[in-house]
């Protein structure tokens, strides 16, 4: 099997946010350089799915919850709160994971007919501050409609 590079995973995971976002929330993600730019103390939800094959490997997204909220709007076609709907865009968060996982790796593995992806969690950080939890994976960048969001790699 070929060898994964940071390059090869960037390159892939562009592709795969930008079809992502414009085919499923009419969005378009533009990767930006630089560190995160979260306001401090802001709630961000942070998603992360692992796939087994045809590499252990995980794949997660950090977005601040407004943001969370107008996607989730934005692919489902109605309005969401917190207060009422945290459940329901717990799920559509997954499965954007799902989705972003699904075409990183077409894009990465083109050759690739097949690959086994785990069950995607998520949840509401409150602080990113005080503590990421993917200190050990890859950032990506991106700016949805003057909001950043990232994705992340960790993997071989």
């Amino acid at each position: 099997m070929q060898t994964i590079t940071i390059d090869k995973v960037d390159t892939a995971m562009s592709k795969a946010i930008s079809e992502i976002m414009e085919n499923a929330a009419f969005m378009e993600a533009l990767p930006v350089p630089g560190e995160q730019v979260f306001e401090p103390g802001e709630s961000v939800f942070y998603t992360r799915l692992p796939i087994y094959k045809p590499f252990p490997a995980m794949v997660g997204l950090i977005m601040p919850v407004s943001m969370a909220l107008n996607l989730a709007g934005a692919m489902m076609m109605r309005e969401y709160t917190m207060e009422d709907d945290e459940f329901e865009i717990l799920d559509v968060l997954g499965e954007m994971a799902n989705m972003v996982a699904g075409s990183l790796l077409t894009h990465l593995l083109p050759e690739l007919d097949s690959f086994e992806l785990g069950l995607p969690e998520c949840r509401v950080i409150s602080d990113i501050e005080s503590g990421k939890e993917w200190d050990h994976a890859t950032e990506f960048q991106y700016d949805l409609e003057g909001t950043t969001f990232l994705t992340t790699w960790e993997g071989r």
